[in-house]
Protein backbone atom coordinates (compact mmCIF):
# COMPACT_ATOMS: atom_id res chain seq x y z
CA UNK A 1 0.00 0.00 0.00
CA UNK A 2 1.52 3.32 -1.08
CA UNK A 3 1.75 6.50 0.87
CA UNK A 4 -0.89 8.09 -0.80
CA UNK A 5 -3.46 5.24 -0.52
CA UNK A 6 -3.01 4.96 3.07
CA UNK A 7 -3.30 8.56 3.79
CA UNK A 8 -6.51 8.43 2.01
CA UNK A 9 -7.93 5.47 4.38
CA UNK A 10 -6.53 7.04 7.54
CA UNK A 11 -8.12 10.02 6.80
CA UNK A 12 -11.14 8.86 5.37
CA UNK A 13 -12.07 5.96 8.39
CA UNK A 14 -11.99 9.29 10.90
CA UNK A 15 -14.64 10.90 8.94
CA UNK A 16 -12.98 13.69 7.22
CA UNK A 17 -14.76 15.38 4.25
CA UNK A 18 -13.44 15.34 0.70
CA UNK A 19 -12.17 18.53 1.10
CA UNK A 20 -10.27 18.32 4.26
CA UNK A 21 -8.50 15.04 2.96
CA UNK A 22 -7.51 16.80 0.40
CA UNK A 23 -6.12 19.11 2.05
CA UNK A 24 -4.65 17.01 4.51
CA UNK A 25 -2.93 14.90 2.09
CA UNK A 26 -2.57 16.86 -0.59
CA UNK A 27 -4.71 14.45 -3.03
CA UNK A 28 -6.08 15.98 -6.74
CA UNK A 29 -9.61 15.67 -7.31
CA UNK A 30 -9.23 12.89 -10.01
CA UNK A 31 -7.04 10.71 -7.22
CA UNK A 32 -9.70 11.01 -4.91
CA UNK A 33 -12.27 9.72 -7.43
CA UNK A 34 -10.23 6.84 -7.93
CA UNK A 35 -9.50 6.27 -4.17
CA UNK A 36 -13.66 6.69 -3.45
CA UNK A 37 -14.07 3.61 -5.99
CA UNK A 38 -11.54 1.48 -5.71
CA UNK A 39 -11.13 1.72 -1.50
CA UNK A 40 -15.04 1.26 -1.12
CA UNK A 41 -15.12 -2.44 -0.08
CA UNK A 42 -12.36 -1.82 2.34
CA UNK A 43 -13.89 1.11 4.04
CA UNK A 44 -17.01 -0.75 4.83
CA UNK A 45 -14.80 -3.72 6.48
CA UNK A 46 -12.69 -0.92 8.39
CA UNK A 47 -16.21 0.47 9.27
CA UNK A 48 -17.16 -2.85 10.61
CA UNK A 49 -14.58 -3.75 12.57
CA UNK A 50 -14.09 -0.28 14.18
CA UNK A 51 -16.11 -0.62 17.46
CA UNK A 52 -13.74 -4.21 18.14
CA UNK A 53 -11.00 -1.57 17.68
CA UNK A 54 -11.95 0.60 20.08
CA UNK A 55 -11.05 -1.59 23.18
CA UNK A 56 -9.32 -4.40 21.36
CA UNK A 57 -5.92 -4.13 24.26
CA UNK A 58 -7.78 -4.53 27.13
CA UNK A 59 -9.70 -8.06 25.22
CA UNK A 60 -6.49 -9.29 24.13
CA UNK A 61 -4.92 -8.80 27.19
CA UNK A 62 -8.49 -10.52 29.59
CA UNK A 63 -9.13 -13.12 26.67
CA UNK A 64 -4.90 -14.18 26.33
CA UNK A 65 -5.11 -15.37 29.68
CA UNK A 66 -4.67 -18.87 30.86
CA UNK A 67 -8.29 -19.26 32.13
CA UNK A 68 -8.95 -19.14 28.41
CA UNK A 69 -6.83 -21.27 26.93
CA UNK A 70 -7.35 -24.09 25.12
CA UNK A 71 -4.80 -27.64 24.38
CA UNK A 72 -2.44 -25.66 22.08
CA UNK A 73 -1.34 -27.69 18.77
CA UNK A 74 1.78 -28.97 20.54
CA UNK A 75 -0.11 -30.77 23.04
CA UNK A 76 -2.44 -31.93 20.68
CA UNK A 77 0.54 -33.62 18.76
CA UNK A 78 0.07 -31.52 15.40
CA UNK A 79 3.23 -31.09 13.47
CA UNK A 80 5.55 -29.09 14.65
CA UNK A 81 6.96 -25.27 12.96
CA UNK A 82 10.08 -24.88 11.33
CA UNK A 83 12.66 -23.04 13.66
CA UNK A 84 14.09 -21.19 10.43
CA UNK A 85 12.71 -19.55 7.68
CA UNK A 86 14.18 -21.50 4.55
CA UNK A 87 15.48 -19.25 2.33
CA UNK A 88 17.20 -19.39 -1.46
CA UNK A 89 19.21 -16.45 -3.48
CA UNK A 90 22.63 -15.01 -3.76
CA UNK A 91 24.51 -15.60 -0.07
CA UNK A 92 26.76 -12.76 1.25
CA UNK A 93 29.45 -14.78 4.03
CA UNK A 94 29.82 -12.67 7.40
CA UNK A 95 32.78 -13.04 9.20
CA UNK A 96 32.43 -16.15 11.85
CA UNK A 97 30.94 -15.55 15.03
CA UNK A 98 34.50 -17.17 16.69
CA UNK A 99 36.54 -14.33 14.97
CA UNK A 100 34.74 -11.05 16.07
CA UNK A 101 36.97 -8.79 17.56
CA UNK A 102 35.04 -8.10 21.35
CA UNK A 103 34.41 -4.41 21.79
CA UNK A 104 36.50 -3.18 24.74
CA UNK A 105 33.22 -1.38 26.18
CA UNK A 106 32.08 -2.42 29.27
CA UNK A 107 28.48 -3.37 30.10
CA UNK A 108 27.89 -0.95 32.53
CA UNK A 109 29.24 1.98 30.03
CA UNK A 110 26.80 0.22 26.98
CA UNK A 111 24.06 0.66 29.44
CA UNK A 112 24.80 4.07 31.00
CA UNK A 113 25.14 5.81 27.73
CA UNK A 114 22.56 4.15 25.59
CA UNK A 115 19.82 6.84 24.08
CA UNK A 116 17.76 6.53 21.36
CA UNK A 117 20.21 7.91 18.38
CA UNK A 118 18.24 9.81 15.65
CA UNK A 119 21.27 11.37 13.61
CA UNK A 120 24.00 9.72 12.10
CA UNK A 121 27.39 10.14 10.69
CA UNK A 122 28.04 8.88 7.01
CA UNK A 123 30.91 6.28 8.24
CA UNK A 124 29.99 3.19 7.30
CA UNK A 125 29.77 -0.22 9.32
CA UNK A 126 32.25 -2.39 8.86
CA UNK A 127 31.39 -6.11 8.30
CA UNK A 128 32.50 -7.35 10.90
CA UNK A 129 30.61 -4.70 13.17
CA UNK A 130 27.51 -5.79 11.18
CA UNK A 131 28.50 -9.28 12.54
CA UNK A 132 28.89 -8.64 15.59
CA UNK A 133 25.57 -6.82 15.83
CA UNK A 134 23.42 -9.94 14.11
CA UNK A 135 25.10 -11.73 16.59
CA UNK A 136 24.17 -9.78 19.62
CA UNK A 137 20.85 -9.67 18.31
CA UNK A 138 19.45 -12.93 16.06
CA UNK A 139 22.59 -15.37 15.31
CA UNK A 140 21.60 -18.89 16.55
CA UNK A 141 24.26 -20.72 18.62
CA UNK A 142 22.37 -23.78 18.97
CA UNK A 143 20.00 -25.74 16.75
CA UNK A 144 17.65 -29.02 17.73
CA UNK A 145 15.40 -30.72 15.48
CA UNK A 146 13.63 -33.87 15.74
CA UNK A 147 10.46 -35.27 14.48
CA UNK A 148 8.18 -33.67 17.17
CA UNK A 149 10.06 -30.45 18.06
CA UNK A 150 12.66 -28.14 16.55
CA UNK A 151 14.26 -25.08 17.94
CA UNK A 152 17.23 -22.43 19.04
CA UNK A 153 19.08 -21.13 21.45
CA UNK A 154 20.74 -17.61 20.83
CA UNK A 155 21.63 -14.75 22.75
CA UNK A 156 18.64 -13.01 23.52
CA UNK A 157 15.64 -14.79 25.58
CA UNK A 158 12.52 -15.91 24.02
CA UNK A 159 9.96 -18.24 25.70
CA UNK A 160 10.09 -21.73 25.34
CA UNK A 161 13.12 -21.37 23.27
CA UNK A 162 10.93 -20.90 20.18
CA UNK A 163 12.61 -17.49 18.95
CA UNK A 164 9.93 -16.74 16.62
CA UNK A 165 11.58 -13.54 15.20
CA UNK A 166 13.44 -12.96 11.94
CA UNK A 167 15.97 -10.19 10.85
CA UNK A 168 15.81 -8.27 7.72
CA UNK A 169 18.27 -5.44 7.21
CA UNK A 170 17.66 -2.57 4.97
CA UNK A 171 21.71 -2.37 4.43
CA UNK A 172 23.43 1.86 3.02
CA UNK A 173 26.75 1.66 4.57
CA UNK A 174 28.30 -1.20 5.15
CA UNK A 175 31.83 -1.91 3.85
CA UNK A 176 31.54 -4.64 1.18
CA UNK A 177 28.23 -5.19 1.07
CA UNK A 178 26.07 -3.77 -2.02
CA UNK A 179 22.94 -1.30 -1.09
CA UNK A 180 19.51 -3.31 -0.74
CA UNK A 181 17.86 -5.27 1.72
CA UNK A 182 18.66 -8.58 2.97
CA UNK A 183 17.55 -11.64 4.99
CA UNK A 184 19.89 -12.85 7.84
CA UNK A 185 20.19 -16.53 8.02
CA UNK A 186 20.54 -17.30 11.55
CA UNK A 187 22.69 -20.92 11.28
CA UNK A 188 24.45 -19.64 7.96
CA UNK A 189 25.42 -16.80 9.80
CA UNK A 190 24.64 -14.69 6.37
CA UNK A 191 22.48 -12.33 4.29
CA UNK A 192 20.62 -13.27 1.62
CA UNK A 193 20.25 -11.16 -1.28
CA UNK A 194 16.04 -10.05 -1.53
CA UNK A 195 15.98 -6.57 -3.26
CA UNK A 196 19.22 -4.24 -4.60
CA UNK A 197 16.95 -1.85 -6.76
CA UNK A 198 16.41 1.52 -5.67
CA UNK A 199 13.07 1.45 -4.85
CA UNK A 200 13.30 -0.84 -1.99
CA UNK A 201 14.52 2.42 -0.17
CA UNK A 202 11.73 4.65 -0.97
CA UNK A 203 9.39 2.14 -0.21
CA UNK A 204 10.70 1.19 3.23
CA UNK A 205 11.07 4.61 4.08
CA UNK A 206 7.04 5.24 3.37
CA UNK A 207 6.81 2.16 5.21
CA UNK A 208 8.52 3.89 8.20
CA UNK A 209 6.47 6.62 7.69
CA UNK A 210 9.27 9.06 6.44
CA UNK A 211 11.24 9.02 9.63
CA UNK A 212 14.29 10.41 8.75
CA UNK A 213 16.38 8.24 10.60
CA UNK A 214 15.39 5.96 8.38
CA UNK A 215 16.42 7.27 5.38
CA UNK A 216 19.80 8.55 7.22
CA UNK A 217 20.99 4.85 8.54
CA UNK A 218 23.43 3.17 8.17
CA UNK A 219 21.31 -0.19 8.48
CA UNK A 220 17.60 -0.43 9.57
CA UNK A 221 16.78 -3.49 11.11
CA UNK A 222 13.52 -4.75 10.50
CA UNK A 223 12.27 -7.89 12.48
CA UNK A 224 9.13 -10.00 11.66
CA UNK A 225 7.12 -12.55 13.78
CA UNK A 226 6.45 -15.73 12.36
CA UNK A 227 3.36 -16.57 15.32
CA UNK A 228 2.81 -20.10 14.83
CA UNK A 229 6.48 -20.73 16.01
CA UNK A 230 5.04 -19.81 19.52
CA UNK A 231 1.48 -20.53 19.30
CA UNK A 232 2.13 -23.81 18.53
CA UNK A 233 3.47 -24.01 21.92
CA UNK A 234 1.38 -21.78 23.94
CA UNK A 235 -1.66 -21.04 21.99
CA UNK A 236 -3.01 -17.37 21.67
CA UNK A 237 -0.83 -16.76 24.87
CA UNK A 238 2.22 -17.25 22.70
CA UNK A 239 1.64 -13.79 20.83
CA UNK A 240 1.95 -11.97 23.60
CA UNK A 241 5.46 -13.41 23.89
CA UNK A 242 6.31 -12.15 20.68
CA UNK A 243 6.17 -8.69 21.56
CA UNK A 244 8.49 -9.65 24.69
CA UNK A 245 11.24 -11.23 22.47
CA UNK A 246 11.39 -8.12 20.21
CA UNK A 247 11.79 -6.13 23.24
CA UNK A 248 14.64 -8.49 24.13
CA UNK A 249 16.09 -8.17 20.79
CA UNK A 250 15.35 -4.10 20.44
CA UNK A 251 17.70 -4.00 24.00
CA UNK A 252 20.13 -6.17 22.76
CA UNK A 253 20.37 -4.05 19.51
CA UNK A 254 20.59 -1.00 21.42
CA UNK A 255 23.50 -2.30 23.86
CA UNK A 256 25.59 -3.90 20.68
CA UNK A 257 25.49 -0.56 18.76
CA UNK A 258 27.08 1.47 21.85
CA UNK A 259 29.70 -0.96 21.87
CA UNK A 260 30.73 -0.68 17.95
CA UNK A 261 30.78 3.49 18.43
CA UNK A 262 27.22 4.22 16.85
CA UNK A 263 23.93 3.98 17.75
CA UNK A 264 20.04 2.95 17.38
CA UNK A 265 16.69 4.18 17.40
CA UNK A 266 13.52 1.38 17.84
CA UNK A 267 10.74 1.94 16.04
CA UNK A 268 7.10 1.11 16.36
CA UNK A 269 5.19 3.54 14.59
CA UNK A 270 4.94 1.81 10.36
CA UNK A 271 2.66 1.33 7.94
CA UNK A 272 1.68 -2.77 8.60
CA UNK A 273 0.79 -3.18 4.66
CA UNK A 274 3.43 -1.54 3.27
CA UNK A 275 6.18 -2.90 5.56
CA UNK A 276 4.94 -6.51 4.86
CA UNK A 277 4.45 -5.42 0.97
CA UNK A 278 8.30 -4.79 1.45
CA UNK A 279 9.17 -7.97 2.71
CA UNK A 280 6.76 -10.08 0.77
CA UNK A 281 4.59 -11.25 4.03
CA UNK A 282 1.15 -11.83 4.40
CA UNK A 283 0.75 -9.99 7.16
CA UNK A 284 -0.65 -12.89 9.29
CA UNK A 285 1.27 -16.13 8.72
CA UNK A 286 4.51 -13.59 8.83
CA UNK A 287 4.20 -9.59 9.55
CA UNK A 288 6.37 -6.76 10.55
CA UNK A 289 6.66 -6.25 14.26
CA UNK A 290 9.36 -3.68 14.87
CA UNK A 291 12.28 -2.27 13.32
CA UNK A 292 15.42 -0.14 14.62
CA UNK A 293 17.60 2.44 12.57
CA UNK A 294 21.28 2.18 13.37
CA UNK A 295 24.30 4.32 12.30
CA UNK A 296 27.83 5.71 13.51
CA UNK A 297 27.51 8.26 16.06
CA UNK A 298 27.89 11.92 14.86
CA UNK A 299 31.88 13.27 15.95
CA UNK A 300 31.25 14.67 19.38
CA UNK A 301 28.67 12.81 20.52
Amino acid sequence: MDMKSFEYLYHKARGMDRERIARETGLSDDEIDMMEQSYAPLLREIAAEMPQAADIGKRFVRLTRYIYANRADQELDMPRPDAVKPREGEMIALPGTSKIAIPSISLHQAIDQRRSLRSYSDQPFSLEELSFLLWASSWARDFRSSERNEFTRRNVPSAGSRHSLECYLLIQRVTGVKPGLYYYHPLKHCLVVIDQSPQIFVAVYDGCLRQEMVRNSAVTFILSAVPYRTSWRYGQRGYRYLYIDAGHVGQNIHLAAEAVGGGACMIGAFQDEAMNECLGLDGVQEFVIYAAALGKKPSGQ
